[in-house]
């Protein structure tokens, strides 16, 4: 049987869900900026096709990882239902938000199971990426050559920019501008999916017609100008969903979530 309605929120965190802040002015720049690394990695330090895909293969990693506490703490309706459910493996699993919400940022325990379920989830999506990504070479075929070695070291800088452009934004926008009290744990679980697999098929058919192209580092910049478009993008759409969702008044829509394991 599907949950009854959760209560509705207080008045205080109602008015303050409604405030309607704009996104962070610093955390767009931030964001170019990091995506820039890999730029001048590939135009001054030969960086090759691999280690562009293993830095933004990290990159996927870093945005799933800070979804989690961001679930944790997702006490809002907007978008999402006061009321939703999820059959797991065949169980049905209450996974709406909070009942009674609090002011300030805080990690509720009834978001426990819907973050763990993303964790799992979104975490073989990563591995199975990543598997990919590191065995690149037997699938770019006759351009294998092209492919090219990983330096760790920079690649792992660029990784660092990564974690400092999304924890900024994370620090600034969600919590800072408490894009957390207008979205549902449900609907928050959804938002790294809406950003990374687009980005992600886009960036292996680059890789593939960089490899096909003998990689030079023309095409190397072409694919990074292109991602950081792209990236860039799904960062003003992403928070111009939660702006509005915070101008809009939440209503007690219901949800429901279905999700089959095939190993079931």
């Amino acid at each position: 049987m599907p949950s009854s309605p959760r209560s509705t929120p207080s008045p205080s965190h109602a008015a303050s869900s409604g405030s309607g802040l704009a996104a962070s002015p610093v955390a767009l720049p931030a964001l170019v900026v990091a995506n820039l690394v890999p730029l001048v990695g590939v135009v001054w330090f030969d960086w090759s096709l691999k280690a562009l895909l293993v830095a933004y293969w990290l990159e996927s990693g870093v945005v799933g990882l800070l979804n989690v506490p961001k679930i944790l703490a997702a006490s809002g309706r907007g978008d999402g239902g006061s009321s939703i459910n999820a059959t797991i493996n065949g169980r049905r699993v209450d996974l709406s938000p909070p009942e009674s919400p609090r002011d300030g940022f805080h990690f509720y325990p009834s978001n426990v199971p819907i973050a763990g379920f993303f964790a799992m989830h979104y975490g073989i999506f990563w591995v199975v990426h990543g598997v990919f990504v590191w065995s690149f070479d037997a699938f770019a075929g006759g351009a294998a050559g092209a492919v090219g070695g990983v330096p760790l070291g920079a690649v792992l800088l660029a990784a660092g920019a990564t974690v400092l452009s999304h924890g900024g934004s994370f620090a600034a926008n969600f919590v800072g501008r408490e894009e957390y009290r207008s979205v549902s744990p449900g609907k928050q679980m959804s938002e790294p999916y809406r950003r990374v697999i687009v980005l992600h098929l886009t960036i292996i058919l680059g890789a593939f017609l960089v490899a096909a192209s003998g990689a030079p580092a023309a095409a190397l910049v072409v694919m990074v100008v292109v991602k950081t478009a792209l990236d860039a993008g799904a960062h003003l759409r992403e928070h111009a969903r939660a702006k509005k969702r915070a101008n809009r008044p939440e209503e007690p829509v219901g949800e429901r979530i279905e999700v089959s394991d095939a190993s079931a």
